[in-house]
This record gives C-alpha cells, structure tokens and sequence, in this order.
C-alpha cells in the first residue's frame, strides 16, 4: 500500500503501511518531500545504482535524498538547494494507477 498527505512539513509518503505489510511485520518506509529541500527517506531501504552496487546504509534509519540535483554528493543530499535558493513546489498532483502484472 502507498499513501501520502500534505503537511506544513512537506508531503509524505509511506510505502508497505497496509495490512499486509503489518501482517507480515514488515516496517513501513516513510518518504517527506521537503519543501523546498530533498526527499527525505525513513525505514529500511535497499539503495542500488544503475549497475547493482548498493551503497552501505547499515546505521541509518534514514537518509536524504538529492532533488535539486545541485548536490556534490548525489544521490544524497549536502545542503546545497539552500545556498543556491532552490525552489519547488511539494504539493502532490494526481497520478494515473500503473496496471499490475
């Protein structure tokens, strides 16, 4: 299951947060879109590059997550959307279900 909502702290999205996933004790993955700021990613998450390489996340119940794309340290975030004065829009808008199969 996926939700989201609109908050004064950006929009959140949590993934796996339904019954089944409270039926199989698995805990949900939360992602906030800061406003203005990165996605910011709590739970346990698999981070892989294009050619498999996943980065060591042992330690960290959450992490930050470029969206400016002005970072040096992409795909992570470093601050850099508030020096440089990056703006954008975290309000949800409404997207088309994708067909399982």
């Amino acid at each position: 299951m996926v939700g989201y909502a609109m908050s004064d702290e950006g929009l959140k999205v949590v993934v796996g947060a339904g019954e089944e996933s409270a039926s199989e004790n698995v805990p949900a993955v939360k992602i906030t879109v800061r406003p203005n700021g990165p996605f910011r990613v709590e739970g346990p998450i698999q981070l892989v590059d294009v050619n498999g390489q996943e980065w060591d996340l042992t330690g960290k119940p959450a992490i930050s997550l470029c969206r400016c794309g002005l970072s040096s340290k992409r795909p992570f975030c470093d601050g850099t959307h508030g020096r440089e004065g990056w703006k954008c829009d975290a309000s949800p808008i409404p997207v088309e279900p994708v067909a399982q199969g």
